[in-house]
């Protein structure tokens, strides 16, 4: 389907109501576009079959009726007419206006601070375990260890032993540097 813009111009060209320059222009999109020529049979078969209808014929009174609905809807003021005059009108008015607005405002305020509220305890919430695992960051960094040395008990026997307190000949903490000093002992 053409857009709306072409098909206008398809319908002035059918009605012959465009200028020469404008229809020798349609004529040159009808010879290059299968679409266009498309849109114009098909425009055509919709004005021979409204052709074959019956001319319809208004009531009598069809004008009439119309007039009168016309100016029944222009005299009927609109609510936000009927307000504006009331607010000239009535005092006090005004003031309600805005006493609801206030409140809209207030209740729309509170709802945000409650969604606030919300989020942020469910955020602090969700960081607690996060904390927890940062204390004991060090245990977990060094399980595998803990696990190899089996219970406390072992460990406990190992260090009453002395077999660590002396410096053995292949440690490094025992070794001198270039310089003759020896190095820090590191421990962990």
């Amino acid at each position: 389907m053409a857009d709306s813009k072409q098909q206008e111009n398809l319908i002035a060209y059918l009605d012959g109501e465009l200028t020469d320059e404008a229809a020798a222009s349609v004529e040159k999109t009808l010879a290059k576009e299968i679409g266009a020529r498309q849109e114009v049979e098909r425009l055509t078969r919709t004005w021979e079959l409204l052709d074959l209808l019956p001319d319809g014929r208004a009531s009598d009174g069809f004008t009439e009726k119309t007039l009168t609905a016309v100016r029944t809807k222009l005299a009927t003021p609109t609510q936000s007419q009927v307000e504006d005059e009331q607010d000239d009108v009535i005092p006090g008015a005004g003031r309600e206006r805005v006493i609801r607005l206030g409140r809209r405002t207030v209740a729309f305020l509170v709802l945000l601070f409650v969604a606030a509220v919300g989020f942020n305890s469910t955020f602090q919430k969700g960081a607690e375990p996060i904390d927890e695992l940062l204390i004991e960051l060090p245990v977990v960094e060094r399980l595998d260890e803990y696990r190899e040395a089996g219970d406390v008990e072992f460990l406990q026997t190992l260090e009453k032993s002395g077999l660590f307190d002396a410096p053995h000949k292949f440690d490094s903490s025992n070794r001198q540097g270039p310089n003759g000093e020896r190095p820090d002992r590191k421990r962990d």
